[in-house]
């Protein structure tokens, strides 16, 4: 990585900043991002332990629910089959934590499309 990863809960304009992104490309991003979500978010495979021993727990998951691997999974997944369109700024998140890559753009992506599904009032608009 060339450059300091930006953590998950960075503003909107901090991350168009960081990338060099613009509105169209950020809506493709986000609309591929609730796609790995909504794949997540249905599979009782990607919980953690604890979420799958409590009888309340129920789709669509939260966040909080997966666990680190079914995350870090859809991260790279993300990133490695993203349009042509978006792939370029993808591509500038690739960073390697030990033997682990990781892709900070795509779980950013990730983590605020569960955000504003998992937030919303009962408006259907975000908590801020």
């Amino acid at each position: 990585m060339s450059f300091r990863a930006l953590p998950q809960s960075a503003d909107r304009k901090t991350l168009f900043a960081k990338l060099g992104l613009n509105d169209q490309v950020h809506r493709l991003m986000l609309e591929e991002a609730a796609r790995s979500r909504d794949r997540l978010s249905i599979d009782p495979q990607n919980l953690t332990p604890h979420a799958k021993s409590n009888a309340r727990v129920a789709q669509p998951y939260k966040w909080d629910q997966l666990s680190e691997m079914a995350k870090y999974s859809a991260q790279k997944d993300l990133a490695k089959y993203a349009s042509e369109y978006t792939k370029p700024y993808y591509e500038q998140g690739w960073w390697t934590n030990g033997d682990n890559e990781e892709n900070w753009v795509a779980r950013w992506y990730l983590w605020h499309s569960f955000r504003y599904r998992d937030n919303r009032d009962n408006r259907g608009q975000v908590c801020e």
